[in-house]
Formats: structure tokens, sequence, C-alpha cells
């Protein structure tokens, strides 16, 4: 019997390949979505949503859904090393909403997957990618479907397989290995004056890495922190790292009836952009499959969506000239560096200037008595704006001068 054939097949069932589903098929295109799991199933992750991915919610028309599922935030508080704190809410936008959402992944997940398939696309959940194999003409992609062997054939792949490094290089799709951030989170409930604020933290965690709070409710928050593997490793475990920031005294009357809900999870965060791949022989990467994930924040389900929507705009072009070589491909690396490479390098540059004991300090007493410093830092931290702004010269000596 031969396979079953569709336009594209989609890897991955996240925001960034149910974005991709998504508007693959909004633009007429036959479309499977293949996961792994079965729905909804829980995503280890912040759960924030920026502005940015705001965007392409409301675009894709779940904006409402998500916030029915999700805690509507209002402004971003930091507390740095030794005492300077900032408060913000969310700079206006022309185009951008002036709010976040906080939306734990087994809702936010299963809403996109689900409005992919409204839209037209198919799912097949509890499917297992063991092997690509393209030709002239195609691609054929080997599967385990509920245990047994299944073979579709498309046109194209869209991988959106996250922080899955070992299945990108199995498929011959990345040839190094990423230094990732490592991140652990855990959901909390009965916290006391949390407020309408996500919260970084820089008190009691390593830098460049740092602690947030993410309220899922008026008195519920997912709390972490992220680290380099390296500070993971000094630090003993993620657990204890996650154990000493709740414990810190900066927490203590938010966390004094605190419970925790549910366990500790750990994972991956891939920020390698700059250097990464970003497409293969008939096979697109969106998302943190191309690294795409903010070194100074750790934020990037803003650019998996995004970047789903951009490989469907692409692949547009590739169906008219039915043209799916690596040549053409090259075309969706240009478009993606076009967007986001300038963006990322100078994210890295910011997080080594100002993300450590020296400076963190100093930017953040800057931002406090400097309206427009501060609506410019926030701005950054929600990738409305680019980080370059925050390393003229003149940012830069009044923070060394304090001035």
């Amino acid at each position: 019997m031969p396979p079953a054939v569709y336009d594209v097949v989609v890897i991955g069932a996240g925001p960034g390949g149910s974005s991709a589903a998504y508007y693959n098929a909004r633009l007429g295109k036959q479309v499977l979505l293949l996961d792994k799991a079965t729905f909804p199933r829980d995503k280890t992750c912040g759960d924030g949503l920026t502005p940015r991915a705001l965007h392409i919610l409301d675009d894709m028309g779940v904006l409402a859904q998500a916030e029915d599922a999700g805690f509507r935030v209002n402004g971003i508080s930091v507390f740095a090393r030794h005492g300077a704190t900032m408060q913000a809410g969310v700079p206006h936008h022309p185009e951008f909403h002036d709010y976040l959402l906080v939306v734990p992944r087994l809702r936010l997940d299963d809403i996109l997957r689900r409005r992919a398939i409204e839209q037209g696309a198919q799912f097949e959940g509890n499917a297992k990618v063991t092997r690509l194999t393209a030709d002239e003409i195609g691609v054929d992609i080997h599967a385990e479907v509920n245990g047994q062997p299944v073979t579709y054939r498309a046109k194209v792949v869209v991988a959106a397989v996250g922080a899955n490094i070992g299945f990108l290089r199995e498929m011959g799709l990345l040839h190094y290995a990423p230094r990732p951030i490592v991140a652990v989170r855990a959901y909390y409930e009965g916290l006391q004056d949390l407020g309408d604020h996500i919260q970084a933290h820089f008190e009691e965690v390593p830098m460049p890495g740092y602690g947030w709070i993410f309220p899922t409710g008026p008195a519920s928050a997912n709390i972490g922190l992220g680290l380099w593997r390296d500070q993971a490793n000094a630090a003993g475990s993620l657990r204890a790292a996650l154990a000493r920031f709740v414990a810190s005294p900066r927490l203590h009357n938010l966390m004094q009836a605190a419970t925790q809900v549910g366990a500790i999870k750990s994972y991956p965060l891939r920020i390698d952009f700059t250097t990464s791949p970003t497409f293969g022989n008939r096979v697109l990467l969106v998302g943190e499959s191309a690294g795409l994930v903010s070194p100074l924040t750790g934020e990037g389900i803003d650019f998996a969506l995004e970047t789903g929507k951009l490989a469907a705009e692409f692949l547009q072009y590739c169906f008219a000239a039915d043209d799916f070589s690596q040549r053409a491909f090259s075309g969706y690396d240009r478009m993606l560096r076009a967007n986001f490479q300038s963006m990322f390098r100078f994210l890295g540059y910011l997080r080594k200037v100002y993300v450590n004991p020296l400076l963190m300090d100093r930017i953040i007493k800057l931002c406090e008595r400097a309206p427009d410093v501060r609506q410019m830092f926030v701005s950054i931290l929600m990738s409305q704006q680019h980080p370059a702004a925050l390393l003229q010269p003149r940012i830069l000596r009044k923070v060394l001068l304090g001035v």
C-alpha cells in the first residue's frame, strides 16, 4: 500500500509546529501534523507569552481562548543582586498588545493544535518519527504510530521538535552539539501578595542566569530559574538551586504559605540561532529547532509562532515554483537571518555586558531613574526593540559613571 501523500508534514505539535500547520493549511496546503505524544500533554516551560507572541495568537484567532486559559500580566518587576529594583508596565507598541499572558503549556499547546486541525490540518499523535528519506520529488517520513510502522509522503517537512538535539542529529539536520541553557521550574499555590507582574530575580542565582516568578493566577505561579550547564553543575543540582531560590529572603513573604503543586521539572533551551542550521534536504526548521530562544530571557514561544508562519509563507513560493531544492531553501535561511540574526547577536552581547554582578544593579538603577531607558529596557526584554539600543555609548556611559 503506497504511503499517504501530503504537501507538508510537520513534526512536533508545540507552538512552532502548530503555527506552521495552521498557516500552511490556511494557505490551502494538505498538512499532516505529527507528535510523539497524545494530547493534551504537558511541556516543561516558563509559560510566558510576550506581546509578540500574542500578536500571532490573535492572527490565528485563538487569543481569547488563551486569555481564558491563562492569567493576564500587566508589567514586569526586576530585582537585581544588591538591592536595586525596577517596576514597569508593558510599553505601548503600535503593533503589539500592551500586556502579557501566562498560559500553562498543557493548555496552550492543545489550543494551538486544535486550531490547526480546525483550519484543515490532520493530526496524528503517539507518532514517533524514526527516519526521513528525501529524493528528487519528495520525502518519506518513516514513523511508528501506536507501535506500528507507518510511512508518510510529502513535498516538504517542517521540523518543530524544540531542543530535541538527538532527533536533529539522527536526521542529519544538526552536526554539532549546542551548548544549551538548562532551566528548572515548579508550580506553586498559596502565594501572598503576588500581584500582576512577572518577576525576574538575580539575587540568589548564578549570573548570567536568573530566577523567575510568572503568575498563573492571583495566588499561583510558575517559579523557576535558568542557568548555564556549568553553573548548574557547580550548584550541585537544578533542584538544589531552585530550593535555594524559593527560600531566599526576597521571596520569604511570598512563599511562607505556599505549597508546591506537581513535580519539579527541568529542560534545556537552545540559544544558538546565530550558528544553527535552519534547513536540510526538503526540511525547514522552526523555533527552537533552529536555536531561536532568546539568549537574554530564555523566551522562545514568540519566535516559534513567528517562524511557523514565516515557514508557511516561504513555502508558498516553493510550491508556486515547484522548487524545493537546497538552493531554494537557502532563501529561507536568508529570511530568518534578516529577521533575527542581528537581534540574537546583540542579545548575546547584552547578556554579557549587563547580566553580571558588576553592572546589573547599575543598569537597573539607571532604568529606575530614567523613564526612557526603562521603557527601552523593557521593550528589549519583550523583543519589541532591537537590543543594540542598550549598548549605545550614551547608555553605557551613564551606567559606568552612575549619572
